[in-house]
């Protein structure tokens, strides 16, 4: 079997692209297990750069988080061994414990860890970006595997799944959707069948395996970091086109 990133997605007819999908994180797992945990996390910070870079011109009536991209800039000091597993984790657990609070309300950690709950304050309040909160929470789970060194590839997959083919691709696309909200089985597989036979949709997943293979090339960590200053999912431009979509 190919691994994911060598599968020509656009080819498919539009039932075999469902069946990819529904298979999607299964096939990413199976295609690095026999990578290091460094060459794993470092296409997920790949993809998730590109991904950030997109996102903070998107929903331009909201503020644009600071944090998001503070955490991404770390991920890579982490790649490159500029900050230390102790630093990393200490970062990752205020972090969290802020997502928690705003994601569910829950302030436990916040009560009970000083330093989170000054981070918080920091970097959480006021939190105006709702548009933000998918991706928050799977930004929480790349660093929580980060520190835990388990990639399950569960993030990726959120935010394909949460805001790109949910949301994002009604911006640039005519999808189903029920006249009335409705969310029967059969009109959410209508829709996904139609979201993932658009060309923008081929255009994300080429970019999702684009950065997979660029993360088993062997380049330095330097010269990848400077070159996903300026890669997107969509441009600039484009991204500027996705507002008010929470």
């Amino acid at each position: 079997m190919k691994p994911v990133y060598e599968i020509d997605f656009s080819a498919f007819r539009a039932e075999k692209k469902v069946e990819f999908m529904n298979n999607l994180r299964d096939s990413m797992q199976n295609s690095f297990e026999k990578y290091p945990f460094s060459t794993q996390l470092l296409a997920q910070t790949l993809i998730f750069t590109r991904w950030w870079n997109s996102y903070q011109y998107m929903a331009p009536k909201e503020p644009t988080p600071e944090i998001l991209g503070i955490a991404i800039e770390l991920l890579w000091d982490f790649l490159e061994a500029k900050c230390t597993v102790e630093e990393f984790s200490r970062f990752q657990q205020s972090f969290s414990d802020s997502a928690l609070e705003i994601l569910t309300g829950d302030d436990g950690g916040l009560n009970e860890d000083a330093e989170s709950n000054a981070f918080y304050r920091k970097y959480f309040t006021p939190w105006d970006a709702i548009s933000y909160n998918v991706f928050l929470s799977n930004l929480c789970t790349v660093l929580e595997e980060a520190v835990s060194q388990d990639i399950t590839w569960d993030a990726v997959e959120g935010v394909l799944y949460g805001d790109i083919g949910d949301t994002m691709l009604d911006f640039f696309e005519t999808i189903y959707r029920h006249p009335k909200g409705r969310n029967t089985y059969s009109d959410i597989k209508r829709r996904e069948k139609e979201a993932y036979h658009t060309p923008t949709f081929a255009r994300v997943i080429g970019l999702l395996q684009q950065d997979m293979r660029t993360a088993l090339e062997g380049r330095p960590l330097s010269e990848l970091r400077t070159q996903y200053q300026d890669e997107y999912l969509f441009c600039p431009e484009e991204s500027a086109k996705i507002s008010d979509y929470r």
